[in-house]
């Protein structure tokens, strides 16, 4: 049995008919859009009155939610979309789990912002109206697209073939 590392797979030559060129410009592009939320990081005290439906309750435990939100998107979720975006081996392995995972957190999101719609700024809702719509229609495509990607055109994730050194 022998074992291989990482940073010793053998070259690889992409599909041309199958480059994953259009993935890879979305995973950029989504990454580059995610790190939008860093000023939920640095600056959430004035961020956070224009999310939350009572901006007069912000309080330290809003800031350090907001803050852990933020650091999730940036810290956990981009840098898989900006490794995916790389024409190796493991960036194109990784971009069908990369979707899978983002879709996955989008499922259970899409819901919760739904209920904060259905709230309309009520009282008891924690989002203002607009912010959860406006959530909802933000998530909604990419959802669509990753599931398109995943099952019915995983082409587009990109394919390759190993160049055998001699």
């Amino acid at each position: 049995m022998s074992y291989k590392s990482v940073g010793l797979n053998p070259s690889i030559q992409l599909d041309p008919q199958n480059d994953g060129e259009k993935v890879r410009r979305a995973f950029i592009v989504e990454g580059f859009l995610n790190l939008g939320t860093l000023p939920l990081i640095t600056h959430p005290r004035t961020i956070l009155p224009y999310l939350l439906n009572h901006p007069n309750q912000i309080n330290a435990t809003s800031v350090f939610f907001a803050r852990l939100f933020g650091v999730i998107i940036v810290a956990a979720l981009t840098p898989g979309l900006f490794a995916g975006a790389r024409n190796t081996r493991n960036g194109i392995e990784s971009r069908s789990v990369v979707y899978t995972a983002l879709g996955g957190a989008e499922l259970v999101l899409i819901p919760m912002l739904l209920n904060e719609v259905m709230k309309g700024g009520r009282y008891d809702a924690v989002l203002g109206f607009k912010t959860a719509l406006l959530g909802v229609l933000s998530v909604t495509p990419p959802l669509l697209w990753r599931i398109w990607v995943l099952y019915f055109r995983p082409e587009l994730l990109g394919r390759y073939r190993e160049v055998k050194q001699e």
